[in-house]
């Protein structure tokens, strides 16, 4: 497999990365695999009845999604360019139906409408602007006419820029010292952050029908002031102000008939 001028290195996204950095690592070495992220689960939820739905997970890291995609009666395919994330993926999807290979996102090894559901879940940050265009055409030659791609990202763009600096500020008073770049610890693999207009704007390109929004998923444990974590949850979910303080865009892209 050949890595594409721009790529990421698989390298990067070894064992430590999944076990220590990549969100939902919890629930995973807490449950073995069994327990889903909230924002693994609200994809989910956005996919229906998954009886014989032939679902292709691109970037299934860890392979939860596809255990439990399998358990629902899918038929379910992951893929990762990770050697390590396909390794871990394995052992959990022992006994189960899901199929696992190594290939990269922009070249796909599958004929056209192989898949009625496609998930690119925490993925399109992870990608250059080239390879997210390419991704995004390989996912719509691969769906039947009719079938979705399901979307999840984060962060949001729009946060970032406008409101972490509140944020920030809030802390600071709170006597909470962060730093001016949120993006500092993740930079070297968020290489291409999404806002509503962004990520819309790639789907459409790729010739799909889409709907992108916003939707609060985190539960803010690092927060112990119940009165703070209300407030987050308000200004997340609350029209403005979720626009920059909502960190999870969701998108489910149709290939019309």
């Amino acid at each position: 497999m050949s890595v594409h001028r721009g790529t990421i290195p698989a390298e990067e996204y070894d064992t430590t990365y999944f076990l220590r950095e990549c969100e939902g690592y919890e629930e995973y070495l807490r449950s073995g695999g069994t327990e889903l992220p909230r924002r693994l689960l609200a994809a989910l939820a956005l996919a229906g009845d998954l009886k014989d739905v032939r679902l292709l997970d691109v970037g299934c890291g860890r392979g939860e999604l596809l255990r439990y995609a399998a358990n629902q009666g899918a038929i379910p395919t992951g893929l990762d360019y990770s050697m390590d994330a396909l390794k871990l993926a394995a052992p959990i999807l022992d006994g189960t139906n899901a199929s696992l290979l190594r290939a990269n996102v922009r070249q796909l090894p599958f004929v056209e409408g192989s898949f009625d559901l496609i998930l690119a879940l925490d993925l399109v940050e992870h990608l250059h602007p080239h390879e997210l265009d390419d991704m995004l055409r390989e996912a719509y030659r691969l769906l039947v006419p009719g079938g979705r791609l399901i979307v999840h990202t984060m962060p949001n763009l729009w946060y970032y820029r406008y409101g972490y600096p509140l944020f920030r500020a809030v802390q600071r008073l709170r006597g909470v010292q962060l730093p001016r770049d949120p993006h500092e610890r993740s930079r070297r693999v968020h290489v291409n952050v999404q806002s509503l207009t962004t990520l819309s704007g790639s789907l459409r390109r790729a010739g799909f029908r889409a709907r992108v929004w916003l939707q609060d998923t985190q539960e803010y444990k690092q927060e112990s002031n119940r009165v703070m974590r209300f407030a987050y949850r308000v200004l997340a979910s609350v029209y403005p102000l979720r626009w920059i303080f909502c960190n999870d865009l969701f998108a489910v892209a149709t290939r019309e008939s």
